[in-house]
């Protein structure tokens, strides 16, 4: 979980930094952004999904003990 967790906050990164260097002259940005339009207009969503995956897994460690 905690490897899905740290995926999910690199690919919220990418994607922010895409959106923001989208018209710029980059292609790859472009290209991300053309693939994957809705993660380029709220790229937050896929940070939410982390920290709720987080949060989830922080109750499931707690009730553990």
């Amino acid at each position: 979980m905690f490897f899905v967790i740290l995926a999910l906050i690199g690919t919220g990164g990418i994607f922010f930094l895409a959106s923001a260097t989208q018209y710029s002259g980059w292609y790859w940005s472009y290209q991300l952004c053309q693939q994957g339009a809705i993660f380029c207009e709220h790229p937050s969503w896929i940070l939410i999904a982390a920290g709720a995956m987080l949060l989830f897994e922080m109750v499931r460690t707690m009730s553990r003990a």
